[in-house]
């Protein structure tokens, strides 16, 4: 009989979060280690517990203050192998907070700074994954957004 092994993965799950004419990115701290720190993404975070949409949006709440309301739209699915050896399935999703005052960002210890990009903010930004470089180019593309 062959050896099995069961092999873990985690659900990683991030927001495409579009106001006025800029997508929300997060500059990582030293908090989250593996060599992110400085690199950018997208709020979200692990998926744990049993409701995806409740978890992104305490994640996006613990990491930004945001509170959500509604239900955002799924983007795209993706597996990343992340520097710990383990597999994660990505899912991505898009939320329109449309074009009132963008809300009073409060970071949590995840992150050191937040920016509100355009489309050629992005040629000069490392982020932290390619699904979510292009997440936040489709985006950007879509809407017609070059800078604001």
């Amino acid at each position: 009989m062959m050896n099995f092994k069961h092999k873990l993965m985690a659900v990683i799950q991030h927001v495409v979060i579009v106001s006025r004419s800029g997508v929300l990115l997060l500059r990582y701290s030293r908090y989250q280690g593996q060599g992110v720190e400085g690199l950018w993404g997208l709020p979200g975070g692990h998926y744990i517990s049993g409701d995806p949409i409740t978890d992104l949006k305490r994640e996006v709440k613990e990491e930004t203050g945001l509170r959500l309301g509604g239900s955002p739209r799924l983007l795209k699915n993706y597996v990343v192998k992340f520097p710990d050896g383990v597999d994660r399935y990505g899912v991505l999703y898009l939320y329109k907070l449309g074009n009132a005052a963008r809300p009073a960002i409060s970071l949590s210890n995840e992150h050191t700074e937040y920016l509100w990009a355009g489309r050629l903010d992005l040629e000069v930004l490392s982020f932290i994954s390619p699904y979510q470089r292009l997440a936040v180019e489709e985006t950007l593309d879509s809407l017609n957004i070059i800078n604001f």
